[in-house]
């Protein structure tokens, strides 16, 4: 049997999905001829479907030694530097693919989408549009392209956008999809609705029937049709539950919680006042999610001295790496050692510093709001650190979250129905109240409701916290909201907004759908001092 017939048949398994068994003609052929590059180079894309990775890069580049003029073996070589995180190899690779042949759309849209995940919107944006240019009839680019400028809140060229797809697909459910996402976003909320309730897609579109249904329920909500909303809230979060129901388990994320509060109701943690770090100006703000942590972020990285990094798991790599020395015992902190503890300290900053660049004395922000799961870890490591803790009226907060769309993981999947939400409220304010009894913190706890209604006065009050003075800027936070930044925190489309009022007690829209559970949350109404 020779090896051409072989490739043939490993085609027809590729075709079939059958990758194992393609895997094996594969294999067979190169025995009879291993300098062939169609050969290696399907072997590598076998081995790319299978998860190989390893063995994929080996391929693709004995194939490039083979033939260093095939464009595709770079673009996919970069698209699997990427997927295991290697940046730079993952760049040098499109752009060689690129280089070779400059019109090639896989290559242009791989490296627009690389761009557009490493937070470069002018190049995503660049190469989108030649990607376009180079295959108008493909949908893709128009779609990233569409959901770059969403999340930019860059409305004009959003219109821009749909209505070049228009021209090219007509008015199909692709158009009409972003044409509701348009209207809604303008405010146009009965024309969102209307396009919206007579959309019909295909069940295996789970990202678009979920947006869909979001949207319906936050127009019905805008229009004060409380029911038609609440029935969309608890659709969204229907599709999330069964797309993710094997996926997830929200019970993970309650028995960290619960593991910590065990040990810190009925423990003190020493805390070492010895001075370890050697980077100052190290602020964590926190919260209960849709607490306001957003918005203080727009308003703080308006000051010339803050750089907020948001939402980027950092802590989790330094909870990773005590995992080790902790053995679920929680006693161990306080053994850890000063090199350890500057060991650790090194993984955090060094990969931070991937994100972000700091200028000599500049205030420091890590924004992510559960990071108040780890309090202890945090000061453990940095005994020196500041904390914001966003805080909203309890009612509020647990609504906001039940109605919004997250991508579920272990701790988001808490927030598929109202239950759950009041619930996962519950047990991370009795972790925080735990941790401020036994711990000295230096935190500044700041209410959502006062930066709405006397912004001056709390974000004056804050900023001496932070040892800053008081800068005008911050009352234009809205209007430097960056469109070339992807925002990538469910309020994306707030950012840009001035200061509104709707957003406090909207939970008495919905009151009705709170009466089992007024119980647990007057109880933290009562404790944060809410009336």
């Amino acid at each position: 049997m020779n090896y051409e017939f072989l490739l043939k048949l490993a085609r027809t398994e590729i075709e079939k999905k059958n990758f194992v068994k393609a895997k094996e003609l594969l294999v067979e052929a190169i025995k009879i001829n291993n300098n062939s590059f169609e050969l290696i180079y399907n072997l590598g894309l076998v081995n790319k479907y299978l998860g190989n990775l390893e063995e994929a890069i080996v391929c693709f580049k004995k194939s490039i030694k083979i033939n260093s003029n095939f464009p595709a073996s770079y673009s996919i070589l970069g698209s699997i530097y990427a997927q295991i995180g290697n940046k730079d190899l993952a760049l040098s690779n499109y752009l060689k693919a690129i280089k070779i042949d400059s019109r090639n759309f896989t290559a242009n849209y791989n490296l627009a989408n690389f761009y557009l995940l490493n937070e470069d919107m002018s190049n995503a944006e660049k190469y989108f549009n030649l990607s376009i240019e180079i295959n108008p009839n493909n949908i893709n680019p128009y779609n990233n392209l569409f959901q770059l400028y969403d999340r930019s809140n860059n409305l004009e060229k959003l219109k821009e956008i749909l209505n070049r797809a228009k021209k090219v697909f007509g008015l199909n459910n692709f158009t009409k999809f972003f044409e509701g996402i348009y209207e809604y976003r303008k405010k146009n909320f009965k024309a969102s609705i209307d396009i919206f309730k007579n959309l019909e897609l295909e069940k295996n579109e789970i990202s678009k029937s979920v947006l869909r249904a979001n949207i319906l329920a936050k127009s019905y909500d805008q229009l004060k049709l409380y029911e038609k909303a609440f029935h969309f809230y608890e659709e969204t979060n229907s599709i999330l539950k069964k797309t993710y129901l094997n996926q997830v388990n929200k019970d993970r994320y309650l028995n960290l919680i619960d593991k910590r509060l065990q040990f810190f109701a009925n423990n003190c943690l020493k805390i070492s006042k010895e001075k370890i770090e050697d980077k100052n100006n190290l602020v964590f703000l926190i919260g209960f999610p849709r607490s306001g942590t957003t918005l203080l972020d727009t308003i703080l990285r308006s000051h010339k001295s803050i750089k907020v990094l948001e939402e980027k798991p950092l802590i989790d790599k330094i909870i990773l790496e005590l995992e080790a020395s902790l053995k679920e015992d929680f006693s161990n902190l306080e053994k850890l050692d000063k090199n350890k503890i500057a060991e650790i300290q090194k993984i955090y900053f060094d990969e931070r510093d991937k994100f972000i660049k700091l200028e000599q004395n500049e205030i420091f922000i890590d924004k992510l709001p559960l990071n108040i799961i780890f309090i202890a870890e945090i000061i453990k490591i940095f005994p020196s650190a500041k904390f914001i803790f966003a805080l909203r009226n309890p009612y509020d907060a647990v609504l906001s979250c039940f109605m919004q769309p997250f991508i579920p993981n272990d701790a988001m999947s808490n927030f598929l129905n109202l239950q759950d939400t009041v619930i996962f409220y519950d047990s991370v304010m009795k972790l925080w109240r735990s941790y401020k009894e036994i711990i000295n913190l230096n935190v500044h706890i700041i209410k959502y409701e006062d930066v709405v209604n006397n912004f001056d006065t709390s974000l004056k009050n804050l900023l001496n916290f932070l040892d800053l003075k008081w800068s005008k800027d911050l009352r234009k936070f809205y209007m430097t909201a960056d469109k070339k930044r992807l925002i990538n925190t469910p309020s994306y489309n707030q950012v840009n907004q001035p200061i509104y009022q709707d957003s406090i007690n909207r939970w008495k829209n919905y009151e009705d759908k709170f009466s089992d559970f007024k119980e647990i949350l007057d109880k933290w109404v009562k404790y944060f001092e809410y009336k």
